[in-house]
């Protein structure tokens, strides 16, 4: 066996002994029975994975390595990876998911979403133990978590990869020509757990295994952004700059639109439980980079309250501009949206 796993032996009068073993997930599972057998002092365990399938994992936000298929998002499968990874275990899988893109590097053993630009690590492993599914807890790179705060700002050092991340991808994908003067980072437990879960009830009422995911940008004052960083964009104010596709929380998939909707200000951004206060003079602007269900989109109209107006139906998540081509997409429940980063710029 690899590592340093514990083993914990568990023996009653009335039952059989049986092994466990402490697995990545911190839970006590049980060895399959073709894995169980005696063990005395001199007796080597004979782990039997001749009629066990190869399952490919990749290391999550939590720190944790999950399976491909408990990942909606992922456009993957086990069963697919490793058919191809059999045909040439150097070579680079692509492919799409609505409008996300991925690939699959097995000489790096890496998984890069070139949507969002980020990478994670993958390892093929036997499946030989109990899935374990922490997609609600915090992700393993927020930066001195508390868990009492109702929420953190955390300002980005512009040297992280985080940083040029973000900033590379609101002047190439969100194609704002301005001067970013900070980005900072929204640490919110609750909200982070209702959008996880407003994700997989989606899923699960719908039957599926992956739900379109985008990151869009939203325009604001900066007045505002103690509210929406604390309790989230809010449904209610709809309408304040027009609701011609429908009475929802506006997204664009622009940042030079979200700019027209951003006032300036000499305000200072307030960085409630961050590192620093980050001074700019003169005004700023700020716009939201947020996580955002899709799902299945409609073509929204200005007196729609939810994606299906007028029927008790729940076919479609969101309103868009155009399905074909969407710039401007219209939530109607904030649970689909997790305000990830605050921009400022000049």
């Amino acid at each position: 066996m690899g590592g340093n796993r514990e083993v914990e032996y568990m023996d009653t009068s009335d039952t059989p002994g049986c092994w466990y073993y402490l697995a990545d997930c911190e839970r006590w599972h049980q060895f399959e029975k073709r894995q169980q057998q005696k063990m005395g002092e001199n007796t080597e365990v004979d782990m039997d994975t001749a009629d066990t399938p190869w399952c490919w994992f990749y290391l999550a936000d939590c720190g944790r390595w999950h399976q491909f298929e408990d990942d909606p998002d992922l456009p993957f499968s086990s069963e697919a990876v490793e058919k191809f990874y059999l045909k040439n275990s150097k070579s680079v899988l692509n492919t799409s998911s609505f409008s996300d893109k991925g690939k699959i590097d097995f000489s790096a053993m890496l998984l890069t979403d070139l949507t969002a630009r980020r990478q994670k690590r993958i390892k093929r492993s036997y499946n030989t133990e109990k899935r374990c599914s922490c997609f609600s807890l915090a992700p393993v790179f927020w930066e001195s978590f508390d868990p009492d705060c109702p929420y953190q700002l955390i300002p980005l050092s512009e040297h992280s990869p985080e940083y040029q991340t973000v900033e590379h991808y609101v002047k190439t994908d969100g194609l704002l020509d301005r001067t970013i003067l900070s980005i900072y980072r929204i640490q919110n437990l609750d909200l982070w757990e209702l959008y996880c879960r407003k994700k997989k009830q989606l899923m699960r009422i719908q039957g599926i295994k992956e739900i379109q995911e985008r990151r869009l940008f939203h325009g604001t004052d900066i007045k505002n952004v103690d509210y929406i960083c604390k309790y989230n964009f809010d449904v209610r104010l709809a309408g304040q700059h027009g609701n011609i596709f429908g009475k929802g929380i506006y997204f664009a998939k622009h940042a030079t639109y979200a700019d027209k909707y951003s006032m300036r200000s000499s305000e200072p951004l307030p960085v409630y439980g961050g590192k620093a206060q980050l001074v700019h003079s003169g005004k700023t602007k700020i716009i939201f980079l947020a996580r955002v269900v899709i799902g299945k989109p409609v073509a929204g109209r200005s007196h729609f309250q939810k994606p299906d107006h007028g029927s008790p139906e729940n076919l479609h998540d969101s309103c868009v501009d155009d399905v074909s081509h969407p710039n401007i997409f219209v939530i109607f429940d904030p649970n689909q949206i997790y305000p990830e980063y605050v921009i400022q710029y000049s």
